[in-house]
């Protein structure tokens, strides 16, 4: 007895041979992200409806508390206002030739003092070679690690990045009369990675950067100094205590200079499926980086054991975060249990197409019901970009699974069913170093700051070395669409051929299983539809593809069924 199946995989076809209790199935499947090599920027920095207000009063500096009456305090107020701006980072050094500049501004915010002030126009700084104490006192910088033990600002703050931040020379108005209340300030303004606490204390590290990196914590501050250019005392008129700090809580950054939500890095947070568990992988607090990925996966045999010949080989892993810091990871051998070992179903070897997480029992449950392309579990040397060794002998957990983020970057929370994005070029690759080692035991993972790392590559590409894996007939793109989507009891999909030939148009779940044949027939050339009635099948709620085939067209797509 033979018999033939289907699975789409990004697109691609997966092909199952079973000859009496033989599985035959291709040996290596490839996984690739696109090369990032440019850090990400943004030139654009706006308030939120979501982000307080504060104003920083005067208080003895956090770091330096011998200092009084300083910007630097937790002594803070809530205020309101609204502010937005966008830069052009034109020069890398900056110069009196500079074309650094502010393209528009807006900030409005009500002071302690009850005045509404207003900051509409900034003239940005060019400093002549060796002007000014601050290393970017002129000019305008994007991603730019400041202040603690940098040199580039004051000691006064903590070591931090700053998405954005310049010097320039403003007015201050008075909101309401729009009239000058101090003119030709000296003004400083940084969107930077959160530097406060939820008690919105000031983080006190000057050698290590703890600031937070959540790309959706950002923060801008806005700060009239009082002293002048010279750094002489110059406390700015119409203010109560000679200088104003106002700061922004989750700011939008935009205007990116590429696409940004490619490569990132899942940081510490609450947990999206049970928020009760916090400081977990399984958050939707993110990092945005850059880098690239690849990878062979070789499934030789269906069960795990000692004896098993699965591998990964051609392993390239290359992660850089935003400020600086680089990984590496280049060799991962398979971890192969004995029968019953290890906490998780595969926590050896390695597997193709696995229904997993959710409420499967297969792999923790803080993780949405998805469908594995590949999965795997190793042990790896993690590396910087010189290749040193940073950490030996780290489990990793590898997946490459259909999309369970959003546009936005939010985890999918779904336990019961798998509504993950299985469109062709839509999936994701999850590399994560845990905090655990082989028997389970805590084991933070040396020099990642927060003892796991989990990275993520989005729009994955896979495809195969070997035949019988995938469909490697090139075809002609057919548009097809169907309506209505979601539905609950039936939908009309139609297509357009483009010539008279014999077509196939067949129906699968998410685990490739195929549920129907809806037309496998000549056809002439012409619109075509064809009408599928789900609530005759007794199908439930969940994600379906069409797949409609032709000798030279192919065309599929994604349908939701709603119950």
């Amino acid at each position: 007895m033979q018999l033939k199946g289907l699975l789409t995989i990004g697109g691609l076809m997966l092909v199952f041979t079973i000859l009496g209790f033989q599985h035959v199935k291709a040996q290596e499947t490839r996984a690739s992200s696109k090369e990032v090599e440019e850090m990400i920027t943004f030139s654009k920095s706006s308030s939120s409806e979501d982000g307080l207000v504060y104003e920083i009063l005067p208080g003895p500096a956090v770091i330096d508390t011998s200092q009084e009456n300083t910007p630097f305090s937790n002594n803070t107020t809530t205020s309101t206002g609204a502010y937005t701006l966008s830069v052009a980072d034109i020069d890398d050094e900056d110069s009196p030739d500079s074309q650094d500049s502010i393209k528009n501004v807006n900030i409005t915010f009500e002071a302690s003092n009850g005045q509404t002030y207003l900051i509409d126009n900034i003239n940005i700084i060019h400093k002549p070679e060796g002007q000014g104490d601050h290393t970017f006192f002129g000019g305008v910088g994007l991603n730019k690690v400041m202040h603690g033990n940098t040199g580039i600002g004051t000691g006064l703050m903590p070591k931090l990045m700053s998405y954005i931040t310049l010097w320039g020379i403003t007015n201050l108005k008075d909101a309401e009369t729009d009239t000058v209340v101090a003119s030709e300030r000296l003004i400083h303004i940084m969107t930077t990675t959160d530097v406060r606490n939820e008690a919105l204390e000031l983080e006190s590290s000057t050698d290590v950067d703890s600031s937070d990196y959540d790309i959706w914590k950002a923060h801008t501050h806005v700060i009239l100094p009082p002293k002048n250019m010279q750094g002489e005392m110059d406390p700015v008129p119409g203010t109560d205590h000679g200088f104003l700090h106002m700061m922004w809580e989750e700011v939008k950054l935009e205007e990116p200079n590429r696409e940004w939500n490619t490569v990132y890095e899942v940081l510490p947070g609450p947990a999206v499926i049970n928020p009760e568990m916090d400081s977990t992988p399984f958050s939707n607090k993110v990092s945005l980086g850059a880098g690239e990925y690849e990878y062979t996966a070789v499934d030789v045999d269906d069960e795990d054991s000692p004896e098993s010949q699965d591998s990964l080989k051609e392993v390239s892993i290359h992660y850089k975060r935003p400020n600086g810091t680089e990984f590496m990871i280049d060799n991962i051998n398979i971890i192969h249990k004995q029968a019953g070992q290890g906490d998780h179903t595969f926590f050896g070897g390695l597997g193709y197409t696995k229904i997993m997480h959710g409420n499967t029992g297969i792999g923790v449950g803080l993780m949405p019901k998805l469908l594995s392309y590949i999965t795997m579990w190793g042990i790896a040397d993690l590396k910087d970009d010189e290749g040193n060794v940073l950490a030996n002998d780290r489990l990793i957990h590898i997946m490459t699974t259909g999309r369970v983020r959003t546009d936005s970057l939010g985890l999918l929370s779904n336990v019961e069913e798998d509504v993950s994005d299985h469109s062709p070029g839509m999936g994701e690759t999850h590399i994560i170093l845990p905090p655990k080692n082989t028997q389970g035991d805590p084991d933070p993972v040396p020099n990642t700051r927060h003892g796991f790392l989990h990275l993520m590559f989005e729009k994955v590409n896979i495809d195969s070395t070997s035949t019988g894996l995938f469909d490697q007939r090139q075809y002609e793109q057919l548009a097809t669409s169907n309506y209505p989507n979601p539905f609950g009891e039936q939908t009309t999909i139609q297509y357009e051929l483009p010539e008279a030939t014999d077509v196939s148009v067949q129906i699968y779940d998410v685990t490739g299983r195929k549920i129907a044949t809806l037309v496998n027939e000549r056809q002439m050339a012409g619109a075509h539809k064809i009408r599928f009635e789900a609530e005759k099948r007794d199908l439930k709620g969940g994600i379906y593809f069409y797949r409609i085939v032709t000798e030279e067209y192919k065309g599929e797509g994604k349908m939701t069924i709603t119950r």
